[in-house]
């Protein structure tokens, strides 16, 4: 994942070494240049700073809203609350849109 200009020149770029199965699928971001990174393979929401380095993992597995191949996020600055669209554990078919606070 990389932060271009008109021109092609890379500003930032992100590389995962952490998680070799690695696939945005959606990104979000806020008004001071945090990236939320819907990782829909390893079943997780990463968050990155403005030079798009990992901060931390917001959401994963063990959380208690564990996504389930995430797929689009909206990030909610009046609240701080994130939007998650995932699939449910009860199949592909069904979608389920979790809130977390990030206060």
């Amino acid at each position: 994942m990389s932060e271009v200009d008109e021109n092609g020149v890379v500003f930032a770029e992100f590389t995962d070494v952490n998680h070799l199965s690695f696939q945005p699928l959606h990104i979000s971001s806020d008004s001071e240049g945090y990236v939320f990174v819907a990782d829909w393979w390893d079943h997780h929401v990463l968050l990155l700073n403005s030079q798009l380095q990992e901060e931390r993992i917001l959401i994963d597995r063990n959380s208690e809203v564990a996504p389930l191949w995430p797929e689009r996020l909206y990030y909610n600055e009046l609240t701080s609350q994130l939007y998650v669209l995932h699939r449910s554990s009860s199949g592909f078919s069904s979608e389920v849109i979790s809130i977390v606070s990030l206060r």
